[in-house]
Parts: structure tokens; sequence; C-alpha cells
């Protein structure tokens, strides 16, 4: 546990010391709760069962570009499982895959890598209650390949105000070009089970994107403004039950910044349990507001409403899936003359072999009260 916390500590002593002078932004996503392991790797493992999940979203439809995957469209997919080795070490562990594309295709951004999180439970615990705090430190590492075709982008000057594009460009880049290169990220999470009760659970979440700064230069060049900026995200979720056992809601908090780029999502979260013997809980409905800021000027900004559903493939102890869409409603900026973004999520989860609980906890697809509790007072996920 030292040892992660000094190597924790080192490395954001070093992001820190890193130039800051870069460019150019990350994707986002409309929903937090089911593209969690983007934003931190702390939660590698976070659903105590073996998990595998893709997202597909497209952004602004009608700017030009290809009709299908859409001018502006993200893939990712990822598999993460939890390991529990005697009931004393707890650790997760993931593969993920992720593209995104730009403009009509000319520029593709392709990443693959693993990413591992140690999950310290017992912090505050009292063997009859359930563990109050949880500390979970997660790193990932990705090799990432950019790649664009120079001969299908258009420059500044072969425009003319009178016959749109005209003649050849003086650029002298010809043909495709690829940029290769690895980095590395890193991330905490903090979960609180308010006096172990099992009555209001707090979440909190710090992680550092782009931590080795690398040059993403297309065209060889090696200054400062080449490197991608490191990227912060500070996240907070809380739930309260109510209408017993029946209905929980509470707020989720996502804020990022890279360079001078800052992103603000701020909303309610409202989880439908409408039968109290079901062990999942079924629907997720999700309001939230995205304020974006680029360079001290308002950028688009939007309304995303999400809509989740989970349920079993087959009875207890079964995997569990979960469907989720969103739509982001743009109201500033450029507005809905975009045509907004859409995204939709796909996942499974498979409970450990031997589980016997499903989640009333709402973050969780299956039980983070009755699998955590019996995990980690060393009775392993057996009742």
């Amino acid at each position: 546990m030292k040892f992660l916390l000094f190597f924790s500590l080192l490395i954001l002593s070093v992001s820190l010391a890193l130039p800051k002078s870069s460019f150019g932004q990350d994707p986002t996503y409309s929903q937090f709760n089911l593209n969690q392991l983007y934003y931190n790797p702390a939660y590698t493992g976070y659903h105590y069962g073996y998990q595998v999940t893709a997202t597909y979203r497209t952004l602004w439809p009608n700017v030009r570009g290809k009709q299908f995957p859409g001018p502006l469209s993200t893939y990712h997919a990822w598999f993460d499982g939890f390991i529990n080795i005697k009931n004393a070490f707890y650790a997760g562990v993931g593969v993920f895959a992720m593209q995104d594309i730009e403009g009509e295709g000319h520029l593709t951004t392709s990443s693959i890598g693993i990413s591992y999180a140690q999950h310290l439970p017992k912090i505050g615990y009292k063997s009859d209650l359930s563990p109050r705090i949880r500390l979970s430190l997660g790193f990932k590492a990705y090799f990432n390949s950019i790649f664009i075709d120079w001969d299908r982008l258009v420059f500044t000057d072969q425009l003319n105000v009178d016959y749109g594009i005209t003649g050849s460009s003086a650029f002298s880049h010809h043909g495709t070009f690829r940029k290769n290169y690895f980095d590395f990220d890193a991330g905490l999470l903090l979960l609180n089970n308010f006096m172990g009760k099992d009555k209001w659970y707090n979440e909190l979440g710090f992680a550092m994107a782009h931590i080795l700064a690398p040059s993403i230069s297309l065209t060889g060049s090696t200054e400062d403004r080449t490197r991608l900026p490191r990227k912060y995200v500070l996240s907070y979720r809380s739930t309260v039950g109510l209408a017993k056992g029946k209905l929980f809601t509470g707020p989720t908090i996502l804020f990022e910044n890279q360079k001078d780029f800052f992103e603000l999502n701020v909303g309610l979260d409202f989880f439908v349990k409408p039968k109290l013997n079901t062990p999942v809980v079924p629907l997720n409905i999700s309001i939230m507001n995205r304020l974006s800021i680029i360079q001290g000027k308002i950028n688009t900004s939007a309304i995303m409403i999400g809509l989740t559903h989970k349920g079993l493939l087959g009875k207890k102890n079964a995997p569990i899936y979960s469907i989720g869409i969103a739509a982001d409603f743009p109201y500033m900026g450029l507005g809905m003359q975009t045509a907004g973004a859409y995204e939709l999520t796909i996942g499974i989860i498979i409970p450990p072999k031997g589980s016997n609980g499903y989640s009333s906890c709402p973050y969780s697809t299956f039980d983070h009260v009755r699998t955590v509790n019996n995990v980690y007072r060393g009775k392993g996920t057996n009742r």
C-alpha cells in the first residue's frame, strides 16, 4: 500500500513538471455511468465480476463527412475483471481498444491498451457494518496510432471567395502518414458508504491522462506546442435511497480540463426499481447540463438526456446486460444546426463464481452491498 501511494505521488509530481504548451482535445461521452473506465482507470474491476462493454458515439451528424459511421465518431470497447486472492488481495485488470474518426475519416486515431487497479477496501472497516471507505488506485498504459491522408485535405490557400476550392496547395506533404506513440494515465477512486449503513453512497474520483505528454505532430515538428496536453478529470457521484428502496437519486458532477479547454457536466440521476425483489435496478434516467469553455470563450454547450436499462439473462446469478442510449441537445455555440450528438452503449457483466447477491446499490450492476460484505469479511462470494 505504501508503495502504491508513493508511486501515485511520483506520477503526480512528474506530470506537473512536464511542459504545458500543447494542443488538442480528447473525445468525451454523454453517459459517464457507463464509460467510467475511459475517464479513470481506478474503475478497473469496479463491478466485482467480468465486464464486456462497447460504446458508439456520433457527434454533429450535420457536419460534412461520412454518412456512416458519421463525420465525428468514436468507438470504444473494453473488458475488465475483478481479482480476489485468498480474501487478502483485491485488484482489477482490463484491456481496451478505441478509435476516433474526425472529418471525412481523413484523420483517425486508434488506441489499444491495458488497465490495472489496486483496491484497498478495509479503510474504516468494522466487522458489524459494511466497509465505510474503499480506495482504488488505477493505471492505464496504451499504444496510439494517428493516420491522415494529406491528399484528401483542403488547405486555406486553395479557397477562393468567388470560386470556392481552386488549384493545388503549396503545402508540401502528400500521400498518407502515420504517427505512433505510447501514453500513460493514472487515477484514484474513493468510495464512501456513510456510517457503513448502506443508505448513502458517495464516490469521488481524480485522474490524469497523457502523463507522458507525447508529441503528436503529423509534420515532424518537435516543438513543445505539438505535445498532447495532459487532461485532468475530477468526478463526484452520490446516491440516496428513497421510497423504501424503490427509488434512488443523486447528483453526478464531471469536470475536465485539457490545456485551454474546460468542461463541466452537472446533473441528476434517477434509479427506478419498481419491485424490491428485483436483483438489479432496471431503469436509470440521467439529465445533465454540459458547459464547455475554450480559450476563455463559451463553446458549444448542451443538455444531455440518457436512459439505461439493465436486466438478467436468465434467473438469479445469471449474467447481467445493460443497454444505454443518450442524446445531446446543444443550446449554445453551434446549437442544434449540428443535429447534436448520439450515443449507444451495450454491456454484459458475468458475476464471479459462487456469487449469491445482486445490487441494491444503483451504481453496481450486481450487489456492492452483499458481495462486498462477503468478500471483504473474508467469506469469499458465498453467503
